[in-house]
């Protein structure tokens, strides 16, 4: 399928229009833009010189690369921060975008709210500190509390410094062991399974060296940072006071957050799906040059896109000059993007040409033919109805995931092929002798082994040739004699392929042919002169001097090797075609194996669990290396004949 048509467009208009015009342009989806500064250096930016464009054409001589003044970012702390507070995710509704705004007025509302939110939600962080360290406090107290003891008095003693804290039990271990080094009183407070509270009297004048102690056995120290008077229980009590009024406070607050939440979730939506179309026009913008008075903006565009941008335009259409330029209109070396259409059935396929390559704007897309023969081949090499019905509904699933729908509808459309091969071997989880037909007798792959690989070569040989014919129209757009006729992937390669193909064919059976061997090799042999004369000839025709472009004897040494590897390629591509038929007859080769082993267990339930192993084991490892071979044949063996993939893709600006 040939890549859409792609014109250039040049836009000019007044400064005070560009955001408006930008915010258009990406709600259209479909410029895909460049710099206008680099355009109009290439002289690729005419400006039409009728006398109503004069102001324009006066202005284009103070151009300059347009600088953007708004701080973006700063803004979006500012959402990010209102959505942590309140707790939801963001989302881009289109109906807030579509209407007329004004963004700077968006931006003082949404400080507005921001200091309202944000003097809230920092009193209620400061209660929620504040109460988890009071709960610390009182869960330290708890192990203390029935010391009938002023801890003030306690913890300012002047000689005596009082630690209280948690050892593990292999800490405390070692603790036990070494009593007799440790200068300090040690309590044991309370006692779990996995550590001991302790609480310590250490003398000040070892305080030193019973920290270096404490921090070999690892102890956690209970940190008191809170002025405590009373007994232990009396602080419990006055904690417990103190956390009610601080939960009753927080509790307020939460309301009152609630309550801006409920009340404004529309609008923080609202400003953060304009902020992220400010984003998309200040991307626009880098690519645009302006002066104090006109913007100047470039990009392409599908030709069958152009409406759907004139509708967006609307009444701006009219203040604008909008230039359209075809291709050839360009400067010579200004390639456009390459914009692959396909129909819904070949669209994932899509995914697989771009991991090569995308196509240049001149070639041919290959999707629709490396859709069609890539499900060929991995239905002919993963026939099985059962195991192609688990791709599809796993397709399925994968289609309903986001972000996973090409993945999806190319599992769905592989397991469909496998499933028709399925039905051809006469092959249902593995077994052949399931599925019975009146109609026609099922080709068992191993019953049918020439069969199968001579019918993956011939495949193989009707692929190959369609490449040639691939390579043809690429060559015959860029108007490239040399590949196109004279090269091994050329008009005189296709006929030295069928040539060669036929002499073998008919030397092999001893078929009397219309034309005798000898002829024909010696045609083979002239043609293999021709692929070797390909610059000379085609520089030839082209009326271009010097014939070569390096030195004869090179080239002629360079040709020469060229033949040779030209016939050994021939011979390998073809071949490799073999591999269809191979993992075909692999496939259940690999499954009786494990019916082998089912067989030998000889029981009920351990069969049958072995059997679903083993077509779990077929349908993700073998499934997984036929993908990939396929995959082989398409990028090695097809796209080496006919695609470059030196492209890059239409991405038009967007939402």
């Amino acid at each position: 399928m040939a890549v859409k048509k792609m014109e250039m467009i040049n836009i000019v208009g007044h400064m005070d229009d560009v955001d408006e015009v930008a915010k258009r342009i990406i709600l259209s989806s479909s410029v895909h833009m460049t710099s206008a500064i680099t355009e109009i250096k290439d002289n690729d930016f005419p400006i039409l010189k009728a006398k109503d464009n004069m102001d324009a054409l006066i202005d284009y001589y103070y151009i300059k690369q347009y600088a953007s003044e708004k701080n973006l970012p700063e803004i979006e702390k500012k959402i990010d921060a209102i959505y942590e507070m309140f707790g939801n995710s963001k989302k881009v509704n289109a109906e807030y975008i579509n209407e007329d705004y004004d963004f700077t007025e968006d931006v003082k509302k949404l400080n507005e709210l921001y200091e309202l939110v944000k003097g809230s939600y920092s009193r209620l962080t400061e209660l929620n500190n504040k109460y988890n360290n009071m709960m610390e406090l009182k869960e330290y107290l708890s192990y203390i509390k029935d010391i009938d003891v002023d801890l003030s008095e306690l913890l300012n003693m002047k000689y005596i410094d009082v630690k209280v804290g948690t050892l593990s039990s292999y800490d405390m271990d070692k603790l036990r062991k070494n009593y007799e080094n440790i200068s300090a009183l040690v309590f044991k407070i309370y006692r779990d399974k996995d550590y001991t509270v302790v609480m310590l009297f250490i003398p000040k004048t070892v305080e030193q060296e019973m920290q270096r102690v404490l921090i070999s056995l690892n102890f956690n120290e209970f940190k008191i940072t809170t002025k405590l008077e009373g007994t232990p229980a009396n602080c419990i009590d006055s904690i417990e006071k103190s956390t009610y009024s601080i939960k009753q406070e927080a509790d307020s607050i939460k309301s009152k957050l609630g309550d801006l939440e409920e009340n404004n979730k529309d609008e923080i939506e609202k400003y953060y799906s304009r902020l992220m179309m400010e984003y998309k026009i200040e991307e626009l913008k880098s690519n645009v040059a302006c002066t104090n008075e006109f913007f100047y903006l470039t990009g392409w565009i599908p030709s069958y896109k152009k409406s759907e941008l004139s509708e967006c335009l609307g009444e701006y259409e009219s203040k604008l000059i909008l230039i359209y330029k075809d291709v050839d209109e360009v400067s010579e070396g200004v390639t456009p993007p390459t914009c692959m259409k396909n129909n819904r059935l070949l669209r994932p396929f899509e995914s697989l040409v771009k991991l090569y390559g995308v196509p240049s704007y001149s070639e041919l897309d290959p999707t629709s033919f490396v859709g069609l023969t890539y499900m060929l081949m991995f239905g002919a090499m993963f026939g099985d109805v059962g195991q192609g019905l688990v791709l599809f509904i796993m397709g399925l699933i994968f289609s309903r995931a986001k972000k996973r729908t090409v993945v999806g509808g190319m599992l769905s459309r592989l397991g469909v092929c496998s499933t028709i091969f399925g039905f051809i071997y006469g092959s249902f989880f593995g077994f052949e002798d399931v599925l019975k037909y009146r109609v026609f007798k099922p080709i068992h792959p191993m019953a049918n082994i020439n069969f199968l690989l001579g019918a993956a070569i011939v495949v193989g040989i009707l692929m190959l040739t369609v490449g040639y014919f691939y390579n043809f129209i690429n060559s015959y757009k860029v108007k490239d004699i040399e590949n196109g006729i004279f090269s091994k992937n050329g008009v005189v390669g296709l006929v030295f392929y069928w040539g060669l193909l036929y002499a073998i064919y008919a030397g092999v059976k001893g078929i009397k042919t219309f034309i005798p061997l000898s002829a024909i090799v010696l045609i083979l042999v002239v043609l293999s002169v021709v692929m070797m004369l390909k610059e000379p000839l085609a520089n030839l025709i082209k009326g271009k001097r010097p014939l070569y472009n390096e030195s004869k004897s090179d080239y002629y040494v360079e040709g020469g090797f060229g033949i040779i590897e030209t016939l050994l390629s021939l011979f390998s591509n073809t071949i490799s075609f073999i591999r269809v038929g191979a993992f075909a007859i692999n496939h259940v080769g690999l499954f009786i194996a494990f019916d082998t082993l089912a067989k030998m267990i000889n029981n009920g339930a351990g069969s049958a669990i072995v059997i679903v192993l083993g077509n779990l084991v077929i349908i993700g490892l073998e499934g997984l290396i036929v993908f990939i071979q396929g995959l082989r044949l398409e990028y090695y063996e097809l796209f080496s004949k006919y695609f470059n993939g030196t492209g890059y893709e239409y991405k038009p600006i967007a939402l």
